[in-house]
């Protein structure tokens, strides 16, 4: 078949690569097969996505119970939206729109902080963050310090390295209010942790 228009010779989420040519051709066709109800189509969409979907959220939200409902509840929407995707279109940029919504809802809505330092991956020790290398469990501790909504933009400008006008849309906010958090999360970063 004809390779979606979206599909490079892979498609690149921040440090990993998930779908090949191929691949890509292939989610395509089970997408369309699940805008018609193809429940076992779906279950193959959410399988190819939700390795570097998880990645993202858990960058955010590092407790796997946590990352496991948001990514549920993103998968149910991302279901019932999949008409509003164009036959062709990449769904990682809407699903992944969609995960981040719903992290900074649940951010919103926690009531404790239950960051589970158990379930960061072991290849993952440190990044350098803002000019800082650092061990992630404590890039995680801080960040959970701060409110969701400057804890989110944050991680995905900084750490995921998403463009400000991407994280304004997948968060629904306008750019100067994005540069705003990461411009303070920033300056708050550095006097933590210097830099």
């Amino acid at each position: 078949g004809a390779l979606p228009p979206w599909a490079p010779s892979t498609i690149m989420v921040p440090g990993e690569v998930f779908l090949s040519v191929g691949d890509a051709e292939e989610l395509d066709s089970w997408i369309v097969r699940a805008r018609e109800g193809d429940e076992g189509a779906f279950a193959l969409v959410m399988r190819a996505l939700y390795p570097p979907l998880f990645r993202v959220v858990f960058q955010m939200v590092p407790c796997r119970e946590d990352v496991e409902e948001i990514l549920q509840e993103s998968f149910f929407r991302f279901y019932r939206s999949l008409g509003r995707l164009r036959q062709g279109e990449n769904p990682f940029p809407f699903l992944r729109t969609i995960a981040v919504r719903r992290t900074y809802t649940h951010l919103q809505s926690r009531k404790i902080a239950t960051v589970s330092l158990d379930d960061l991956p072991d290849n993952l020790t440190e990044l350098s963050v803002v000019g800082v290398t650092m061990g992630v469990s404590d890039l995680y501790r801080w960040a959970d310090t701060l409110p969701p909504k400057r804890r989110l933009v944050f991680l995905l400008r900084e750490v995921e390295g998403v463009e400000t006008a991407e994280v304004a849309r997948m968060m629904g906010l306008r750019e100067p209010t994005v540069r705003r958090h990461a411009s303070i999360a920033a300056q708050e970063f550095r006097d933590r942790f210097g830099g």
